[in-house]
């Protein structure tokens, strides 16, 4: 069986050097030309990453005309878990996996903002969608797993109905990670980095505005900010 090996963020192109992107998936799956259609094996191991890639990822393999086996073998955090179309499912003993509500960056406006709660809620519908098509636990359960950022070993997201099974040593690839029992401290430090990144990212994408159509929050004191106040008060008649 053909094996394709995703390993690094998910994002919509590479920045860093160690993202997986839809179109990576897409071109290893069904060929440059779409002329791939035989059973694949895939070995996953993700922090996460952006949503909207993951759900286009997620897609490419619902779509694809041959069987999937995607193994998890080391970790499937956030976005990653997104990925959850195979026909079957499965994490190796030592792996981990975790799900949380997604999030963002917003600055600028309150309609700004009201736009990012509602992108954010909006999010998390979808990937209650999927989610929901494979595990029986009931949606507002699933919310509060989320809600909750809940982290599970292979037998945990077996009994949770996240996965159809725990992979057979004997029968996964020489070169996956298959006796490695993943360090649950280093893998939230992983995910902690893909939201630095994120973060940054939106920092320098944000453009500096005029200073008289800036917002003053220097810090200034609050005795300091009244006693201005008072200064510019009307004397009483």
């Amino acid at each position: 069986m053909r094996t394709i090996n995703l390993n690094g963020y998910i994002d919509e192109e590479v920045w860093y050097g160690d993202e997986i992107t839809p179109a990576m998936l897409h071109d290893a799956l069904c060929g440059e030309n779409g002329e791939l259609s035989d059973d694949v094996r895939i070995i996953l191991n993700s922090y996460g990453g952006s949503c909207n890639a993951a759900v286009r990822m997620h897609d490419d393999i619902r779509a694809y005309p041959g069987r999937v086996h995607l193994v998890i073998s080391g970790t499937a955090a956030s976005a990653a878990t997104v990925l959850s179309a195979a026909d079957t499912l499965e994490m190796t003993p030592g792996s981990l996996y975790m799900i949380h509500d997604p999030s963002t960056v917003a600055w600028d406006n309150e309609r700004d903002f009201s736009e990012a709660i509602a992108l954010l809620k909006a999010c998390k519908e979808s990937i209650l969608n999927i989610y929901s098509r494979r595990s029986p636990i009931d949606r507002g359960t699933l919310a509060a797993m989320m809600t909750a950022t809940t982290w599970m070993d292979a037998g945990a997201a077996l009994a949770q109905g996240f996965i159809d099974g725990v992979a057979d040593p004997q029968t996964c690839p020489t070169d996956s990670a298959t006796m490695h029992t993943v360090n649950r401290k280093d893998a939230e430090a992983k995910v902690r980095l893909w939201l630095e990144r994120c973060h940054s990212r939106k920092q320098e994408n944000t453009v500096t505005l005029p200073a008289a159509a800036q917002c003053e929050c220097s810090g200034i004191p609050a005795d300091q900010l009244r006693r201005r106040l008072d200064l510019i008060k009307p004397n009483d008649r």
